[in-house]
């Protein structure tokens, strides 16, 4: 695939990307750090993690997706926490507003649909707010003559 540079013009050279039959995994050297370090200070971890990887590879993804559902169950404590305000929010909304939102609603997963319904609600009320402070103020700021 070629790849045009920003400081090329439309004529000029053109790099071409390599093509590759699988996409390969992105090492983060902060992150790898880290992990270095947590395998350094929990060798045995490291030895379970490769046993269990090597010896049952369905109970490693298992408990890969253990893992995302915790956190998960984690997100939606806050999320509970948050979802009668957001409700009564959408509710004193106009019915566009609702429309909008229900937009961005629509194809997502059930099982996500509490934690979506919070964020666009955030997000709705976030731009509500810009928009309020990037009015102009009668008296702040114009001048009068």
């Amino acid at each position: 695939m070629a790849i045009r540079s920003k400081n090329n013009p439309a004529g000029q050279a053109v790099h071409e990307a390599p093509a590759e039959d699988t996409p390969g995994y992105v090492n983060n050297p902060a992150v790898d750090q880290k992990i270095d370090a947590h395998i350094a200070a929990r060798p045995r971890d490291f030895d379970y993690y490769t046993n269990l990887v090597k010896d049952n590879p369905d109970r490693a993804v298992r408990l890969l997706i253990w893992k995302d559902q915790k956190k998960h169950e984690s997100d939606m404590k806050v999320v509970l926490k948050q979802l009668p305000g957001a409700r009564e929010f959408y509710d004193k909304q106009a019915p566009e507003i609702k429309l909008r939102i229900d937009e961005k609603l629509k194809g997502v997963n059930p099982y996500f649909h509490d934690k979506a319904f919070v964020g666009e609600v955030l997000r709705e009320m976030d731009r509500q707010n810009r928009q309020a402070l990037a009015a102009p103020r009668a008296g702040v700021g114009m001048a009068t003559g």
